[in-house]
C-alpha cells in the first residue's frame, strides 16, 4: 500500500496551496482510479482508500481519537474477486455494461436452456407458469417483469432470473448473504426472441467477517473544544464485479470524500481554526447499508449529545439546480439559517429542504438524536449513478465553490 500512495502524496503535496477546486479534482482522480478498485471489497479497494484518506489527515495536522485514525469493523459480504463470463447470442457479453450479476448470487458454472417469462395483458403468465408444475431447477428464466416480482418468481425454484432493463446499475445492499439462485440484470436492447441457451461461469466468495474501517480525525476547537460540529461522507463504493468491470463512483462518493478532505485543508490553517472542535468523519460500508455510520453511533469516540450538528455529503458534484437538504423539514430552524446564508450571497439558485430518509449515513446519527442534513447537489449534469460510468470526464462540479462557501458559513455560525 506505501508503495502505491506515494506518487499520489507527491502530486497532492505539489498543489497544497492551490485553488480548492484543482484538489479536489486530484482527490477524485485519485479515488476513482483502477488501482483502488471501486474503493470496494476485491483487492482491498477499500483498505487503499482508508489509507489514502488517512494519509491526508495526517498531512494536514488533525488528531485522533485512538493511536490512528481508523476504527474497524467486521461485516458479511459477498463478491465477485474472479473473472465472469456470460455467453448469450453468440457472442460474450461486456460484464458491468452490458449486465450485472446481482451481489446475493452464488457461484454458476454451465449451459442453462431459457424459459421466457414475458409481460402479457390478457393473462397471468406468471400464475400459468406456476400452475404448469415444470421443474425449472436446471434452467434460467428470462423475464421483461420488474424487479419488485422477484419474489413471486423466485417461487419458480430455477436455477437463476435475468431480469431485462434499460440502463444497467448495479448495488452491493444485498450482498450481506447467498442465495440458493443467481440473478441478473440483461440489457433489454440486447434482447432476442429466438436464442434458448445462455453460457455462464463465474465464482463468489463469500467473507463473513470482513474487516473494514472509518477514518476520523478532528481540530480541536479554540473556544469550545467540548463541543462538536462533524463533517462526513462515505469513501466506499461498489468496488469490482470480476476482474474486468470496476465502477468508479466518481459522484457517488468521491465527490463527497474530495470535499471532505478540502474542509479538512481548509479548517486546518491556523486563521480559520473552528470555535468548537470540528471532526471529520469518513466512513466505509454506506453502500452495504449504512453499516460504518451504524457502527460509529453505537460505538462513538466522544458522547453522541456533545455534538451541535451533523452535516453529510454524498453525491455533491453538480449544483446547476441547487441543492436538497434532507431533514430540512425536520431542523426548521437550521435550514431556515442555511437558506438565509445562501440568499445572502446568492450562492447557489436553490436551497431546496425534503423530510427524513434513511438514505445516506445522516441517518444513524439523526435516528440516535443527533441534529444533522444530508446534502446533495442537483442537476441533470451528473446522469450516471451506481454503473462504470460514473467517472471524473462525469462530474464537472458546477458548483463547487460556492457550495463550500455556504457550508462553512454554515458551520461558522454555530
Amino acid at each position: 500500500m506505501k508503495r502505491f500512495l506515494t506518487p499520489f502524496l507527491f502530486i497532492l503535496s505539489a498543489i497544497l496551496n492551490a485553488q480548492d477546486l484543482n484538489y479536489v479534482k486530484i482527490v477524485i482522480d485519485t479515488l476513482t482510479s483502477q488501482g483502488m478498485h471501486g474503493r470496494g471489497y476485491v483487492n482491498d479497494g477499500d483498505k487503499i482508500a482508508s489509507e489514502f484518506i488517512a494519509a491526508e489527515f495526517q498531512k494536514a495536522g488533525l488528531e485522533s481519537f485512538n493511536i490512528n485514525y481508523f476504527q474497524s469493523f467486521g461485516m458479511p459480504i459477498n463478491t465477485f474477486p474472479d473473472s465472469i463470463h456470460v455467453f448469450y447470442a453468440g457472442r460474450e457479453l461486456a460484464p458491468g455494461k452490458e449486465f450485472v450479476v446481482a451481489s446475493n448470487s452464488p457461484a454458476v458454472q454451465g449451459k442453462f436452456t431459457l424459459v421466457k417469462l414475458m409481460q402479457d395483458s390478457t393473462r397471468n403468465v406468471l400464475d400459468d407458469l406456476k400452475k404448469s408444475g415444470a421443474n425449472l431447477s436446471d434452467k434460467v428464466v428470462i423475464t421483461d417483469f420488474g424487479k419488485k416480482d422477484l419474489k413471486q418468481i423466485s417461487e419458480l425454484n430455477a436455477a437463476g432470473y435475468i431480469f431485462l432493463t434499460d440502463k444497467i446499475s448495479w448495488h452491493v445492499s444485498n450482498g450481506f448473504e447467498v442465495q440458493n439462485y443467481f440473478t441478473i440484470d440483461l440489457l433489454r436492447e440486447l434482447y432476442v426472441d429466438t436464442v434458448t441457451q445462455m453460457i455462464l461461469d463465474f465464482q463468489n466468495k463469500f467473507i463473513k467477517n470482513y474487516r473494514t474501517r472509518n477514518v476520523i480525525g478532528y481540530i480541536k476547537g479554540r473556544k469550545h473544544p467540548e463541543k462538536y460540529f462533524i463533517f462526513s461522507a462515505h469513501y466506499d463504493h461498489l468496488g469490482q464485479m470480476g476482474q474486468r468491470a470496476y465502477f468508479p463512483g466518481a459522484n457517488d462518493n468521491a465527490s463527497g470524500t474530495a470535499m471532505l478532505l478540502d474542509l479538512v485543508k481548509f479548517y486546518s490553517k491556523p486563521e480559520n481554526q473552528p470555535e468548537m472542535s470540528m471532526v471529520f468523519m469518513a466512513f466505509s460500508a454506506e453502500e452495504a447499508g449504512l453499516l460504518g455510520s451504524s457502527y460509529y453511533v453505537m460505538h462513538p469516540l466522544f458522547p453522541l449529545d456533545k455534538i451541535e450538528f451533523l452535516v453529510n455529503l454524498d453525491m455533491v458534484g453538480s449544483g446547476s439546480e441547487g441543492i436538497k437538504v434532507v431533514n430540512g423539514t425536520v431542523f426548521e430552524k437550521d435550514f431556515k439559517k442555511l437558506q438565509k446564508i445562501n440568499d445572502k450571497n446568492n450562492y447557489l439558485s436553490k436551497v431546496s429542504k425534503r423530510g427524513e430518509a434513511a438514505n445516506s449515513d445522516h441517518y444513524p446519527f439523526y435516528y440516535k438524536g443527533v441534529p444533522s442534513f444530508f446534502i446533495y447537489t442537483l442537476g441533470p449534469e451528473c446522469k450516471e449513478y451506481h454503473n462504470v460510468y460514473d467517472t471524473p470526464a462525469n462530474v464537472p462540479f458546477t458548483k463547487y465553490n460556492d457550495l463550500f462557501k455556504l457550508i462553512t458559513n454554515f458551520a461558522n455560525d454555530f
